[in-house]
């Protein structure tokens, strides 16, 4: 596995400037519209976002950065033709810098690897294949597994041990159909007594982290097959909205 870069909106030539010149440290992966991007972020673990601010602007998404924050905490490059007056609304809304897209691509590449390297390092990567000891966000939820910390909807929520694993491999794995017996093998360890069931450990758990636990928001029932992880990504927030009429 490598380090993946997500560029959203990037014009076509700051693309394939800057592409050569990262080759070397990270994979990058073009995202045209803001759906994509979102859909690429559910699927993939990616460790920097190179967002173009006037590609925002033109579809009215200015606010989308903000969205975004609730499902990664990579680090996050804004791209603007004026960054002199962008700056302090893209970073109110997470971005980590805003910068000139007018600067020379040896520059921003040179930008984006201090990033990655800023990130790596403070996350104890020692490589790409050490994800597992790094904290992550998956919608509403903030997983920090060697701190064993979980945040829901920014509120801590304490789990015993059995439940953090469940939700660890939730977590690394939305939005897939998981059999009890792929749990009790993945996230237990366990190599017999499946048939002993897990719904019991999924009722602890639904009760610690779902608004509702009878009405599951998040860990949903597959009958007859398993248990699905359903991220729950907001869109936007009434601070956002009016953030970015100063923008507009």
């Amino acid at each position: 596995m490598e380090y993946q870069a997500l560029t959203i909106g990037l014009p076509d030539d700051l693309f394939s400037g800057i592409q050569p010149l990262l080759s070397s440290y990270m994979h990058l992966i073009s995202s045209q519209t803001v759906k994509d991007a979102a859909r690429l972020l559910e699927e993939h673990q990616f460790h920097l976002l190179l967002v173009d601010v006037e590609y925002l602007r033109s579809v009215h998404q200015s606010d989308w950065l903000a969205g975004i924050r609730r499902i990664t905490f990579v680090p996050v490059i804004v791209l603007s033709d004026t960054p002199e007056i962008d700056c302090h609304l893209m970073v109110q809304l997470g971005a980590d810098i805003c910068t000139s897209s007018k600067h020379p691509h040896s520059m921003i590449a040179d930008l984006a690897r201090a990033q990655l390297r800023r990130y790596t390092e403070y996350s104890h990567y020692i490589g790409p294949g050490s994800l597992e000891v790094s904290p992550f966000q998956v919608g509403d939820i903030y997983i920090d597994p060697p701190r064993r910390i979980v945040k829901v909807r920014e509120q801590l929520v304490d789990l015993r041990p059995r439940e953090f694993a469940l939700l660890l491999y939730f977590m690394r794995n939305p939005n897939v159909v998981l059999t009890s017996a792929q749990i009790c093998h993945h996230a237990w360890k366990m190599t017999s007594g499946y048939d002993s069931g897990i719904s019991h450990p999924i009722y602890l758990l639904r009760k610690k982290i779902e608004p509702q636990p009878n009405k599951p928001l998040y860990i949903q029932t597959v009958y007859g097959f398993g248990y699905r992880f359903t991220p729950n990504y907001v869109e936007t927030c009434d601070m956002c909205e009016n953030n970015v009429r100063e923008l507009s």
